[in-house]
């Protein structure tokens, strides 16, 4: 019986590896969810102009997070809402040249602020997050779940 080659012993151990790897990140991989870093300590409220609304991935990366940059008195400072189809399902709304009121954790994320909205006020009050943090959207203890 002829032995494998080194090179058959290399694929085999390669593929091997990345079914490992790519099943632990199935099980562990979740994203950084943002109401992780929220703050009781740090509530504040800003009041401005919607100057962009952006989409970006967060918790388990179903759906898109909404974000409002917002010119303020202070400087720019981006709002972190919610998905986007949280958003929708209750017909939530904000575009460009709004003016509203956010209250939330005032944090930093790589020196850029950020405000983790609990509620924003201008048109209509949105309730987004509790005093805690956790989301209007969490379901159960699983605050990535919408």
């Amino acid at each position: 019986m002829k032995k494998p080659g080194p090179l058959y012993l290399v694929v085999i151990g390669l593929l091997s590896l990345m079914f490992i790897v790519s099943a632990s990140w199935a099980q562990g991989g979740r994203r950084l969810h943002y109401s992780t870093l929220f703050n009781p300590g740090t509530l504040g409220t800003v009041s401005g102009e919607v100057v962009r609304v952006e989409h970006a991935f967060s918790g388990s990366g179903k759906d898109y997070c909404v974000h409002a940059l917002l010119k303020t008195p202070q400087g720019q400072v981006t709002a972190i809402l919610a998905p986007k189809g949280y958003m929708a399902e209750r017909g939530l709304t904000i575009d460009r040249q709004d003016r509203v009121t956010v209250t939330g954790s005032l944090i930093s994320v790589l020196g850029k602020p950020f405000l983790l909205a609990m509620e924003m006020t201008g048109d209509r009050s949105m309730k987004l997050r509790d005093g805690s943090g956790r989301p209007a959207w969490a379901v159960g203890d699983d605050w990535h779940i919408h």
